[in-house]
């Protein structure tokens, strides 16, 4: 009998472990708000540019709710929102996934108060030191403005509002050395600007400067944390990166993307997200030329790894543009076209000898294609450039199409699509619409596509500029 409740008393208590154990699995954040008057709050997080709704919760008391759930949250700052969407206040969720909060309406930050969750205590404690900061520093700022620049008492300022500015940098410092354990330590350190050695900011060479603050931009921030992601400071830092410090070309973007998705690894989530971002961004770019980007995405990264919420047909379909774009990427041999011309010939505009030939895609019933020809008959009349016109009309018929060419003076090498001894001219050009312009050197190769016939002129001679 004894053996036997001592068996029993193990059972329960393995139980016990077991129940405590399952309960220590997903999340609860209580929430206490006085003076908010919804029954509902929304819970929502960060999600590199986007805001993701999580939970919804409904107050059981006025102003108290409870958010719960079996999973846990993964690690970020999250929000919570009143049911019209205005944002209350944002706090971290990481280590701590069941806490509590309590504050009210009148000043969300400076009457919050937590329990049970470390990296919220020291974040808000650095938020309103960070405030009394801001604070003195806009104070000082305002009497230096209201003061003569030759003042006296303007100097003192300046020399305070600068040691205030050290100060505050040393405080943020302090937290993330003091905290490294936490999240709430890399958050502040991917807020750092960067510090440049004073022998690089005294060079006279710029370029320097330049390449010392683009090689070391994410020195700061661990770009393969996820938890970063659901920051709005991830994205911020790399579209600044992008935007400020990456060369305007697509060799350069390719290189830079190549480098950022490297700093990313091995977080799947992080570069899922950071490959579909680029896509987006390139997949029908604004600027000429940077189609190439979107082919390296598919190429290097989704042809050769699995990247998340890539099902096998999206996979196909990526693949399938990326195939149609790669043969007529800038300064790729243009692909031939053999058509029949006006007399019932086969023309090609390889045949052609002038220095610069431009493809002209367009539809007799087009009416914006009208209007190109006109500044095409301008650019073909007036150019300082030896230029060669080859018309591709896409309507079958060759009657109205005659007639056309006639009516609005379509000048050049005059051919019908329709009537080819080479492939479709939709698929090797990526006609999907009229008026299109494609550009060629002297070699035949692609240099200009998607072009407006009043740009022509002004791109040849660009061109030529560069070329010397």
């Amino acid at each position: 009998m004894i053996k036997y409740f001592k068996n029993i008393l193990i059972t329960l208590t393995l139980l016990l472990i077991y129940c405590n154990s399952f309960g220590q699995e997903g999340y609860e954040i209580n929430v206490k708000v006085r003076g908010y008057k919804d029954s509902t709050m929304l819970l929502t997080s960060y999600f590199g540019q986007k805001i993701r709704l999580i939970d919804t919760a409904y107050a059981y008391n006025n102003g108290e709710f409870t958010f719960r759930g079996e999973k846990k949250l993964p690690g970020g700052i999250y929000m919570a929102v009143s049911v019209n969407k205005r944002k209350l206040f944002e706090f971290i969720v990481s280590e701590d996934q069941k806490f509590s909060l309590e504050t009210d309406t009148i000043d969300y930050v400076a009457n919050m108060s937590f329990n049970g969750t470390k990296n919220n205590m020291v974040f808000f404690d650095y938020l309103l030191k960070n405030e009394a900061y801001f604070k003195l520093n806009k104070s000082l700022s305002q009497q230096i403005d209201s003061l003569q620049n030759n003042d006296k008492n303007a100097d003192k300022l300046i020399s305070k509002r600068e040691s205030i500015n050290v100060e505050a940098i040393n405080s943020k410092l302090e937290v993330i050395n003091e905290n490294s354990d936490l999240f709430v330590s890399s958050l502040l350190n991917s807020m750092r600007e960067l510090e440049i050695p004073d022998t690089i900011i005294n060079s006279a060479d710029s370029v320097q400067r330049y390449v010392y603050y683009r090689d070391h931009f994410f020195d700061y921030i661990d770009l393969s944390d996820s938890c970063l992601l659901r920051t709005p400071i991830y994205m911020r830092k790399v579209k600044k990166y992008f935007d400020q410090l990456v060369v305007f070309n697509p060799d350069s973007v390719i290189a830079a993307i190549d480098i950022v998705i490297k700093e990313a690894r091995p977080s799947q989530e992080v570069i899922g997200y950071l490959v579909w971002y680029f896509v987006s961004e390139y997949q029908n770019p604004k600027y000429m030329g940077f189609d190439k980007v979107f082919v390296h995405l598919v190429d290097e990264y989704f042809s050769k790894e699995d990247i998340s919420n890539t099902t096998e047909s999206i996979l196909e379909s990526l693949q399938e543009r990326a195939d149609k774009i790669r043969p007529i990427l800038i300064d790729m041999p243009a692909p031939q076209l053999l058509l029949v011309d006006t007399l019932g010939t086969l023309t090609s505009f390889e045949k052609i000898q002038n220095k610069y030939t431009i493809l002209f895609f367009w539809d007799s019933d087009c009416g914006i294609c009208g209007q190109e020809i006109v500044e095409l008959n301008k650019t073909y009349s007036n150019s300082n450039y030896d230029i060669e016109v080859y018309a591709i009309n896409v309507n079958g018929d060759l009657e109205k199409w005659k007639k056309a060419i006639r009516d609005k003076s379509v000048p050049g090498i005059n051919v019908n699509g329709t009537r080819s001894a080479t492939r479709d001219f939709h698929d090797l050009y990526d006609i999907y619409g009229t008026p299109v312009i494609y550009v060629l050197d002297g070699e035949k190769n692609i240099i200009a596509k998607r072009i407006g016939a009043d740009k022509l002129e002004q791109f040849i001679d660009n061109y030529e500029k560069r070329k010397k």
